[in-house]
């Protein structure tokens, strides 16, 4: 048996990859064609993530570690990658096991903040603006025009610069201790754009101390892996599948897990529930 912390054995998972276990109520109606703004601009937005930011930095991020009691490894992974890539630009990857993750993300580079995709029914939530402001770029689901646009603009993170941050597994599932399925997309960006991967992995320790009051909540670990090239010597199908793989394998063993085949060990062990 893996030895792996499940924080909660009771939690039910959804018996489908890329099912969200976490309903938003619909509050907004957007139509996502060319004219949508999938990357906030102009001056009210930016002064309001400029402030959103201060508000992370002063009070946000702190609750990361006196409520998951945060420790972050592999920090020096970041400066291999910018020696690898000579850029401003950064692509990073993390499983996605609670809202706090992009926090967890953030935390991992003092003043910096990465833009990511977000989910339709998220971005159209009362939480919705919330995520935009943050850096959350809307990835939906029901328009194929609208998919590639969104896809468009997450090159152009890239393209400008920036920090681009992508959870593959594409839905959060509370505190899940392995790595699910990968979408493509992700991997299919990297290679357009040329940028190495950042991988990255929340894993969850068992509670001490102070940290037993709030046992709703495990400790939280960030492990950050080694920069993931592209291996060109192979097709682009190739390229990019190759990619997924050794991505995926990386964020099984930065939660601890020796192998794919371990990684379906636990998978196995946790209880689901069926999906419509």
């Amino acid at each position: 048996m893996p030895n792996i912390y499940i924080h909660d054995e009771s939690i039910k998972y959804p018996n489908k990859n890329f099912t969200h276990m976490i309903k938003k109520e619909k509050v907004h109606d957007y139509t996502y064609n060319r004219d949508f703004m999938y990357r906030i601009r102009g001056f009210k937005y930016k002064f309001l993530r400029f402030l959103e930011h201060i508000v992370l930095i002063t009070l946000v991020q702190p609750m990361c570690l006196f409520r998951y009691g945060l420790k972050i490894n592999g920090k020096k992974n970041i400066k291999e990658y910018k020696k690898i890539t000579k850029s401003k630009a950064m692509l990073s990857i993390c499983n996605h096991t609670t809202e706090w993750d992009t926090l967890f993300v953030s935390k991992s580079r003092y003043f910096h903040f990465p833009e990511f995709p977000t989910w339709q029914e998220g971005i159209e939530s009362r939480q919705g603006m919330l995520y935009r402001v943050t850096g959350g770029i809307p990835m939906p689901i029901h328009s194929q025009r609208g998919t590639i646009y969104a896809y468009n603009a997450m090159k152009d993170v890239i393209k400008e610069g920036k920090w681009l941050h992508i959870y593959p597994e594409a839905s959060c599932w509370s505190f899940y201790p392995a790595i699910r399925e990968f979408q493509r997309g992700a991997f299919k960006l990297a290679y357009e754009v040329d940028m190495p991967i950042l991988p990255m992995a929340v894993v969850y320790r068992r509670p001490k101390w102070l940290y037993k009051l709030f046992k709703k909540h495990p400790n939280a670990t960030l492990n950050i892996g080694e920069p993931i090239e592209i291996n060109k010597e192979l097709s682009p199908k190739e390229a990019i599948d190759d990619l997924m793989a050794r991505c995926h394998l990386s964020l099984i063993n930065l939660v601890g897990l020796k192998s794919e085949e371990e990684n379906s060990e636990v998978i196995k062990m946790l209880p689901t529930y069926e999906v419509e």
